[in-house]
């Protein structure tokens, strides 16, 4: 990544060229019409189910669907807020450091392209509610949002502020989105075809538009000056990764929200039924299995798998957070 150039007209037209000759339609590129097999997992577990060691096949079911439906919520809250932040984060960077047109189209692509992800990852969950006979407000119950929030809310103040954390946090959702996919496709004959169809057209636009938010990092590094903007810049990758480490873990508590409604569906019931599963664990265990082991929630959490941000990282020089080295050993079952 610090090859690329915001100033290089003629790459950046050609990648804009690319990503326009190359981009997939929400309505007709993927096969909504099929359905979701309802049979299948959405993200195959290991062998302790995340972290419900001993559950049955029928808990391994509800669980791998409510992960994935959680996975698809944070993809779609993250790239919605992407969107959101669309003037703070990156109109008003371009006003203050003026750039070719080239870099305003691409940057132009790219918010079009979060939203449509956006999009499609609710309409999963909504057609998941549809065929189980599920309330879709029931089921949010149990799913990320970050309105409201406090991650949010730090990520606009930095960004007011001239900081950078919202594009820190940008690349790492890209490339969470690249590894999660790539952990799906080892396991892809267990998977639901519509599931899989619906992450691997995410990771083809991901892969295009990847380079993005380092091309935005770089702009605001040539431009910026001054103590308090050195400071930002040393400091930006940090508060993106605490901030979004206590998102999710906050947000992944609301699972145990489904204690109130396991009479309301049989899904909801097999979940609840989860829990003591759960509880028979230590804390110090569920941690490190959430930051090292534990399959799609460590590439959420744990920095040391982004390794395209760590090299920009350490390119420039920023401070951030030394997470454990992970250790998947993923076991589909």
């Amino acid at each position: 990544m610090a090859g690329w150039n915001p100033f290089d007209e003629q790459k950046l037209q050609s990648q804009v060229k690319s990503q326009r000759r190359h981009a997939w339609h929400l309505e007709d590129s993927i096969s909504w019409g099929g359905g979701i097999d309802l049979t299948r997992s959405f993200l195959p577990l290991d062998a302790d189910a995340i972290a419900f060691p001993g559950a049955s096949g029928e808990q391994r079911l509800a669980l791998s669907q409510w992960l994935g439906l959680v996975i698809n919520s944070m993809i779609a809250e993250t790239e919605s807020v992407i969107n959101k932040m669309r003037d703070p984060a990156w109109a008003r960077v371009l006003r203050s450091y003026p750039i070719n047109p080239e870099m305003e189209e691409l940057g132009v692509l790219f918010f079009e392209e979060e939203e449509k992800h956006s999009l499609a990852f609710r309409r999963f969950n909504d057609l998941f509610c549809e065929q189980m006979g599920l309330s879709p407000d029931l089921v949010e119950k149990l799913l990320p949002k970050t309105w409201g929030s406090w991650y949010l809310h730090t990520i606009l103040k930095n960004s007011e502020a001239g900081g950078g954390a919202f594009w820190w946090t940008v690349a790492t959702v890209e490339e969470v989105s690249i590894q999660l996919y790539k952990e799906l496709h080892r396991s892809k004959e267990l998977v639901d075809p519509l599931y899989h169809e619906l992450h691997l057209r995410h990771l083809e636009e991901e892969s295009r538009h990847r380079n993005y938010a380092f091309l935005m990092l770089e702009l605001m590094g040539r431009a910026r000056g001054g103590m308090k903007q050195a400071l930002l810049a040393k400091t930006d990758l940090l508060t993106a990764q605490c901030f979004t480490s206590g998102w999710v873990l906050a947000e992944l508590q609301k699972f145990f929200r489904v204690r109130e409604l396991r009479g309301v569906h049989p899904f909801f019931e097999t979940l609840a039924s989860c829990i003591p599963l759960f509880d028979s664990l230590s804390w110090p265990s569920v941690i490190h299995r959430l930051f090292v082991s534990a399959p799609y929630l460590s590439v959420l959490l744990n920095t040391r798998h982004h390794t395209q941000t760590l090299l920009e990282a350490q390119r420039l020089g920023v401070f951030g957070i030394p997470y454990p080295q992970p250790s998947l050993t993923l076991t589909a079952v």
